[in-house]
């Protein structure tokens, strides 16, 4: 190691002090390296073994916010005394001088402010007279920075306002489920109470009649139980089952006279009776929920052949839920207790109704109501007197 014993000023560009014995070889290759350095655009300096600032170049300067002569000859860890962890990594650094080293630092500016920098620090020689100093370099990074910050800015606020439109969607979502419910709600509302006005018209129809509900109730479950048995949809089925229930609302306007005479009718009473078809299909309301009521209430009399009331169209011209609902009141009547006869046995009825088939029935309805009305599905619950649906 050289013997040191004077410092020597060795170049114009900046104070370059070594304290050695052979001066003139470090200090003819350091004037040449810091010559080379001041051509540089990047921002450079040499230091030596201690951290101490030998020489920086103009762009260094620049990008320090300081003039030559505040620099040079000055500890590098001087111009961070307000952080100690740079001091720190400063430190780090000169204990492993011979090694090159890349880090992404900062420059700390007058004002306080901080300039990013990408530095690279490397020793002159690792062995020989310039052993004990290294060149740094560093560009500056603050556009780089800039940039990824914007970036994350941008990023930072994609999240957060897809973290709004997530959760409005979420509260839309919560909504909508919400709604939807309240909808479904109230359409079962309007469904109860819709069946309800059914039911208070039915029975009042029937109130006329000793049977005092139970044959509506009864015609319910053969008309869904026959609509299942041609393939209908169980919602169609219920549907057609609940609006046969209003069959022969309009004998409201029946006389009893009439309705309880145990004889034959007479021409005329017999055409009064037949209006209770038209009456009914004015009574029942308009709303689309009981559209296929009206048209039970106006064609449950029609035949297939058109011979029937009270407007003698035929076939497929009969709507089907007239159809099902004209079969299965026929087998009631037939095996039900009425003023004017016994009751039938079902197989009698059943034989009466295949009588009927291309005349008074669709020849259709008839096969699946004999391939079913034996089964035990087929029978009736045993209803009470109480009117109310089941």
């Amino acid at each position: 190691m050289l013997e040191i014993e004077c410092w020597q000023k060795v170049s114009e560009a900046g104070l370059i002090y070594v304290y050695m014995s052979d001066v003139a070889p470090v200090a003819d290759s350091l004037e040449q390296i810091l010559g080379v350095l001041q051509s540089l655009s990047c921002g450079a300096s040499v230091l030596d073994r201690s951290g101490r600032i030998i020489s920086v170049n103009e762009r260094c300067c620049q990008m320090m916010g300081r003039h030559r002569d505040r620099i040079e000859g000055r500890l590098l860890e001087d111009f961070y005394d307000q952080d100690p962890e740079a001091r720190a990594n400063i430190r780090k650094g000169m204990e492993t001088f011979e090694f090159a080293r890349d880090m992404e630092f900062y420059l700390p500016q007058p004002d306080g402010t901080r300039r990013p920098v990408v530095s690279s620090a490397r020793p002159l020689q690792v062995y020989g007279p310039l052993a004990d100093f290294r060149v740094v370099t560093m560009f500056d990074i603050t556009a780089q920075k800039n940039a990824e910050e914007q970036v994350r800015e941008q990023y930072n606020h994609i999240v957060e306002l897809s973290n709004t439109v997530i959760d409005q969607a979420r509260e839309l979502k919560a909504y909508a489920t919400n709604l939807e419910k309240r909808v479904e709600q109230r359409t079962e509302d309007l469904r109860v109470a819709n069946l309800q006005a059914i039911t208070m018209l039915a029975v009042a129809a029937e109130a006329k009649d000793t049977d005092t509900g139970l044959h509506v109730r009864r015609l319910q479950h053969y008309a869904a139980h026959l609509a299942r048995t041609l393939g209908l949809p169980d919602a169609d089925a219920t549907e057609i089952g609940y609006s046969a229930i209003l069959h022969d609302v309009g004998k409201l306007h029946v006389p009893d006279q009439i309705l309880k005479k145990p004889g034959p009718l007479t021409a005329d009473e017999r055409l009064e009776m037949e209006q209770h078809t038209i009456i009914g299909h004015r009574i029942i309301s308009p709303e689309p929920f009981f559209d296929v009521a009206r048209d039970i209430a106006r064609h449950h009399h029609e035949n297939f052949n058109g011979t029937g009331y009270p407007d003698r169209i035929g076939g497929e011209n009969i709507p089907l839920p007239a159809r099902i609902v004209h079969l299965v009141d026929v087998y009631d009547a037939l095996t039900s207790v009425r003023p004017y006869k016994a009751s039938w046995a079902p197989a009698e009825a059943a034989a009466s109704i295949r009588d009927g088939a291309g005349r008074m029935f669709d020849p259709r309805l008839v096969e699946a109501f004999l391939g079913t009305y034996q089964q035990e599905s087929f029978k009736p619950p045993v209803f009470t007197t109480d009117p109310a649906l089941v």
